[in-house]
């Protein structure tokens, strides 16, 4: 054999070979993945995994996207990829229960009738533009349908979260059922497609619509073992055996969303007098006992906050009215919201309270508590019996004694509680036939001070019939992750996979910072001039034009100072655009070195390292020669 025919051989085996591999590692290494990104963007979570791991039976996952519609927008393009990659994670840790199939839904096609019947919906980015299917549909084997309208590229930090509910809606399609205890006038509907009632509450309108609804009776003393999650909603005053109810259920099914009031607006709307006494809703409400095994107090007192108050009209001393702050009603914007919670981080146009009590949270063995709604440093608290006899925002500022501490409004209890009765049941109550002392399960809770965010007034526009602040979604999606699996609840919310460049903003608020300098300094500088000329008017020096005799002929004097501040105008818009010139310049520079080090550089090291090379091996045959 010669060489020839022996590197004929040699290179078909590599080949061989090659091939091999690829089909060895595409089918036993699959869902082998090396994710070297920062913020684990392409790996899936723990609780993703877990959901998948539970699959019992296959499903399909239809992805549709319009890849000519979208090829116009590259933000759309490049969270596709993201999408898609995302969805080879899940296909590659279902061990072969999910099946990914991707479509691209032409215009007038019969694909874009499957996509419309799927229940993903087109969207045109722009007005007479081609719409864009860009949606999940899911499918399981007795033909169970959920979907994803559309990825909206805004919430790519819920990405893995949307999927992940849908898989498992897919694998569990029942609606959740909500047991309520309340007092507030709500009435969900139960048509799960009914429309919002007329004149009924927004948030029980919806509440009927996307779960099934059990509000429990006065007299209750066990609360339904078919229910996924307790909601419990500013109570009458509850019996230990009814507290003890509760106790049991949060130790099996380990879910509840809890919103307690030291001083309840709706009690004022039905006729509560803080000087006469109670009415049908109570003007404040507790749980008593089972907080303190939680690690969880609430105060009875009322929290204001300054900075966050929200301005109402009311009348002054001279009776004139005018906006002013309203420390009883505050508001808590997205920034101090927590960003990392799925019930809360996709939340952009914050919560309003209204005479919110306060949380606060010890430490427990076994239970971690996490903060949801806070409010801002500029706090005070005042007694619960003189927020309902609604002061004025004038008395309180008057009288404002700053407690500089932030309050927690609303908070999120993970972990193996422990029972408030561990003597056993209290005299009255059902004593089922396993009593708890611990979680069954680890427990999620979910507490907030105030029960009026739930009132319409807070947070729906009367005029319009629409919300502008988030308290109906906030309350929604908290019971939402709370109806899911163990798995589902530990989800989170996961950093976008777009990255700011960290040194350009550092040198854009450089520059704005010395813009902004320099226009103070102009505005300064005018501020001066009016001063001295109204002061030239004063000494008699003026000419009469700056005090309102437009005829009259400016003086020497003040056509010195305008000549001075129009040369000092000129500085300033000359220094203005050296700044901009600069940052321009500073930018070119940054791109200039970035396309160098990750365009040029390694060719260039790689052609230097072969000419030494070259030379070396020259050098050295030189030698032998």
């Amino acid at each position: 054999m010669n060489g020839r025919h022996f590197a004929l051989i040699v290179a078909a085996s590599l080949f061989v070979l090659f091939a091999a591999s690829n089909l060895i590692a595409n089918s036993w290494f699959r869902g082998a993945r090396i994710d070297l990104t920062e913020s684990q963007v392409y790996s899936l979570s723990r609780g993703a995994k877990g959901v998948l791991r539970d699959l019992d039976e296959p499903l399909q996952l239809t992805f549709y996207y319009s890849r000519d519609a979208a090829a116009r927008y590259p933000i759309i393009q490049a969270y596709a990829s993201r999408v898609r990659e995302l969805l080879g994670a899940f296909a590659a840790n279902a061990r072969g229960r999910l099946r990914i199939v991707e479509i691209d839904p032409k215009v007038f096609s019969d694909a874009e009738d499957q996509a419309s019947a799927a229940g993903v919906q087109p969207n045109a980015v722009e007005q007479g533009g081609d719409p864009i299917y860009f949606g999940l549909s899911g499918a399981n084997a007795v033909d169970d349908q959920r979907a994803i309208p559309f990825f909206a590229p805004d919430r790519e930090a819920f990405l893995e979260y949307e999927i992940t509910r849908l898989i498992y809606e897919l694998e569990n399609p029942h609606t959740p059922k909500v047991a309520l205890i309340t007092t507030l006038p709500l009435q969900p509907a139960g048509n799960p497609m009914a429309p919002q009632q007329r004149g009924g509450s927004a948030f029980a309108s919806d509440l009927g619509r996307f779960m099934e609804v059990e509000r429990l009776a006065p007299d209750f003393t066990a609360i339904p073992e078919d229910a996924d999650v307790l909601a419990v909603l500013h109570p009458w005053p509850l019996s230990p055996a009814q507290l003890y109810a509760i106790d049991q259920f949060i130790l099996a099914k380990g879910r509840a969303f809890i919103a307690l009031d030291p001083a309840s607006m709706a009690s004022l709307e039905s006729g509560y007098d803080p000087m006469t006494g109670p009415a049908m809703t109570p003007p404040s409400s507790n749980i008593g006992p089972l907080l303190e095994p939680w690690g969880v107090a609430m105060s009875d007192q009322v929290v204001l906050d300054l900075a966050g108050a929200i301005p109402v009209r009311v009348p002054d001393n001279r009776g004139q009215e005018r906006a002013v702050p309203q420390p009883v009603f505050l508001f808590v914007d997205a920034e101090r919201l927590n960003r990392d919670d799925l019930m809360t981080a996709w939340l952009q146009r914050g919560i309003t309270f209204g005479m919110s009590g306060v949380l606060t949270v010890s430490e427990r063995q076994g239970v971690s508590a996490e903060t949801l709604a806070r409010t801002t440093p500029e706090t005070m608290r005042i007694p619960a019996e003189q927020a309902l006899a609604r002061p004025s925002p004038f008395e309180l500022l008057q009288n404002w004694i700053p407690a500089n501490r932030a309050e927690i409004l609303a908070v999120r209890l993970s972990g193996n509680v422990a029972s408030a009765y561990p003597g056993g049941p209290p005299e009255g109550a059902v004593a089922g036939e396993n009593r708890l002392a611990r979680s069954a399960r680890p427990a999620q809770i979910v507490l907030v001070a105030d029960s009026d965010f739930l009132s319409d007034d807070l947070y729906i526009n009367p005029q319009q019939g629409a919300s502008f602040a988030d308290n109906g979604a906030f309350a929604l999606n908290a019971l939402d992750v709370l109806t899911g699996s163990d798995a589902m609840v530990s989800l989170r919310s996961r950093a976008p996979s777009f990255r700011r460049m960290i040194l350009l903003d550092r040198m854009e608020a450089e520059a704005q910072r010395r813009i902004e300098q320099r226009q103070t300094q102009l505005q300064a500088e005018l501020q001066a001039t009016e001063a001295r000329l109204q002061e030239l008017q004063t000494q008699g020096q003026g000419s009469g034009f700056f005090a309102g005799n437009l005829g009259a002929e400016l003086s020497r004097a003040e056509s010195a100072e305008l000549d001075r501040f129009r040369t000092q105008l000129t500085e300033v818009r000359h220094q203005l655009r050296a700044v901009g010139r600069d940052l321009r310049r500073d930018i070119d520079a940054l791109q200039a070195w970035t396309v160098f080090l990750n365009v040029w550089l390694g060719p260039l090291l790689v052609a230097a390292a072969g000419l030494f090379v070259f030379w070396r091996r020259r050098r050295q045959a030189g030698a032998r020669a």
